[in-house]
């Protein structure tokens, strides 16, 4: 079975290092991976998986363009392997030209963390580059859910996609990193939310994340790893070990995300 990785971050290797260990700090987890493009193909190769959704994130609004020079260059140097997403900052100067470099430039959507960026997600500026996207059919990856907290709350994430109904949203973290059980209340019933896998597995039972995978109906879920937070195969073995039908698995491993991506 062929997996598609819907969440991995990505650095110049100048970098790399670095960053894992700064995401390691503020998450406080000890992470042992480089950080590195390369390593995350040859892991990812190993662990079964076909292509990999990179990103990063424009912690401020003046390292936004920067950032979305790699991911456009990366992405086009490894087409096969590669979906890129870029990223945005609700107090840029001009949300809308970026998108629309973003769009030009090959990337497929836009990856936001509002915990790490210092917004929430339904301030006044961020819905407004939300309706930008939603108008621009650029879909979000958004951290979603933290405890220690206010910026990113699933409620939050809620009351945007109530508020632009249009935006399509995968929120991380199986909809809420560190507030599992609550997330898919706000979530689970909206028909624009996705959710992904990643950073959830290491903390959860088995059977209690394929429950939290039925509360989104099995079909608005996704593979993600969260490299370099967590190894690629080592995440492939989390999910393997999820109580889940062959269909299931097929569906959360490739097919939804196949069916996400034609839309856009």
């Amino acid at each position: 079975m062929d997996f598609i990785d819907t969440h991995a971050h990505i650095y110049p290797d100048a970098i790399a290092a670095r960053a894992a260990r700064s995401i390691g700090e503020f998450y406080q987890l000890d992470i042992e991976a480089s950080g590195r493009l390369d390593t995350l193909l040859q892991r990812g190769q190993q662990a079964g998986i076909v292509k990999h959704l990179v990103h990063s994130v424009g912690v401020t609004p003046d390292r936004v363009a920067r950032i979305n020079d790699y991911l456009m260059s990366t992405a086009a140097t490894y087409p096969d392997r590669l979906i890129g997403f870029g990223t945005l900052h609700p107090e840029m100067d001009d949300v809308r030209a970026e998108a629309e470099r973003i769009r030009a430039g090959g990337l497929r959507g836009v990856k936001l963390h509002p915990d790490f960026q210092h917004f929430y997600l339904d301030g006044d500026r961020a819905i407004e580059m939300f309706r930008i996207l939603a108008e621009m059919n650029l879909p979000v990856l958004v951290h979603t859910g933290d405890k220690r907290y206010p910026y990113s709350e699933p409620a939050r994430m809620a009351r945007v996609l109530r508020a632009v109904p249009e935006l399509k949203a995968i929120c991380a973290h199986l909809g809420g990193w560190s507030v599992w059980s609550e997330a898919w209340k706000e979530l689970a019933d909206l028909p624009n939310a996705w959710v992904d896998t990643s950073s959830s597995l290491y903390a959860l039972t088995p059977e209690d994340a394929a429950a939290i995978i039925r509360r989104y109906d099995g079909t608005h879920v996704f593979f993600g790893t969260d490299y370099p937070m967590w190894d690629p195969v080592e995440e492939r073995a989390r999910f393997d070990a999820l109580p889940l039908t062959e269909t299931e698995r097929e569906n959360i491993a490739h097919r939804n995300f196949e069916t996400f991506l034609k839309g856009i």
